[in-house]
């Protein structure tokens, strides 16, 4: 894996801070994770931050995966970030398109290395739900293929936004499967042949498994991440979260990296944290829906691409 680690010590307090204000939570997601697969692995990816870090991944560091679509795109070149699991982008000089039901037999077969995936509840063994939250009453959109997904990849990377309500004790709804109760060979019971969660990537740092008990523990953070902000981090868990004993220090995102991700990502859908920030958010808050606001849109978009474009070449 292409992991890049830093010291506090190579920065001032100055740095520090500046870097903590310059980074949007979807860029730090995105380039960490990106790090997370190895040359030559075939990657399933999802659609938003999920695509970005394999895309970023396959641009910068391991130009040799296989990145594969849900839809069926096997080997595609990632030119855009998905919007949708079949998004025909995804099919621009792919090594072939398969069907759906294909990808999981696939799947489901081994073949695949690694699976990025999002949550929206994760207990201390890697279980995920992503159906509902029955306190608030709250739909969610369901397994959408993750459960199959978390059973079978050799290896899952969570991608997500930090939020103290995604950890739990236990999770409402099990949509996918991670250590189960921890025990040993718990999965190997269930005859769930992947090897289950390896990451979790977030905006505050990395989090990893141990091998012997399955508890989840934060393993690196980013360097303007101090004591005090570990201690936050803990109070987010329901449970006494592990800290490894010599916390990593992950590398901010490079140059290279932001490049990946705004080739990716020109009009910053997924790039911009918040909905109403967006160009597109921005036009829907002016509460005006026609040709001529959807026309305006395109311009956005173009000039976004050309921008890009002008960068590359």
């Amino acid at each position: 894996m292409v992991h890049l680690y830093t010291t506090r010590e190579k920065y001032s307090r100055r740095q520090l801070d500046a870097m903590k204000k310059r980074f949007e939570p979807p860029v730090l997601v995105s380039c960490a994770g990106s790090r997370e697969v190895e040359d030559r692995e075939t990657v399933f990816v999802g659609i938003g931050i999920s695509d970005l870090a394999g895309a970023i991944a396959k641009l910068v560091h391991t130009p040799n995966i296989i990145l594969v679509a849900e839809a069926g795109y096997v080997g595609f070149a990632s030119v855009s970030v998905l919007i949708s699991p079949a998004d025909n982008s995804a099919g621009v000089m792919a090594m072939c398109h398969q069907g759906l039901p294909d990808m999981f037999i696939d799947q489901q077969s081994g073949f695949i290395d690694v699976s990025y995936l999002g949550f929206a509840q994760m207990d201390i063994y890697g279980n995920v739900n992503v159906s509902y939250i029955t306190g608030r009453h709250i739909k969610m959109n369901g397994s959408g293929g993750g459960g199959d997904i978390a059973s079978s990849a050799g290896r899952i990377v969570f991608t997500a936004e930090f939020n103290p309500r995604q950890w739990v004790k236990k999770v409402d709804y099990m949509t996918e499967a991670g250590f189960l109760d921890g025990s040993p060979d718990a999965r190997k019971k269930a005859n769930l042949v992947g090897g289950g969660p390896s990451a979790v990537v977030t905006d505050r740092g990395i989090f990893r498994f141990d091998h012997k008990t399955h508890e989840i523990y934060l393993a690196e953070v980013f360097p303007w991440q101090d004591q005090e902000d570990i201690k936050d981090i803990k109070k987010s868990f329901p449970w006494n979260l592990k800290v490894a004993e010599e916390l990593k220090i992950i590398e901010p995102p490079t140059d290279r990296e932001l490049w990946a991700l705004n080739l990716m990502d020109p009009l910053r859908q997924y790039i911009i944290a918040k909905i109403m920030d967006r160009p597109i958010g921005k036009i829907l808050a002016e509460g005006v829906l026609n040709l001529e606001q959807y026309d305006r849109f395109l311009q956005i978009v173009e000039r976004a691409i050309q921008e890009v474009l002008e960068s590359v070449t």
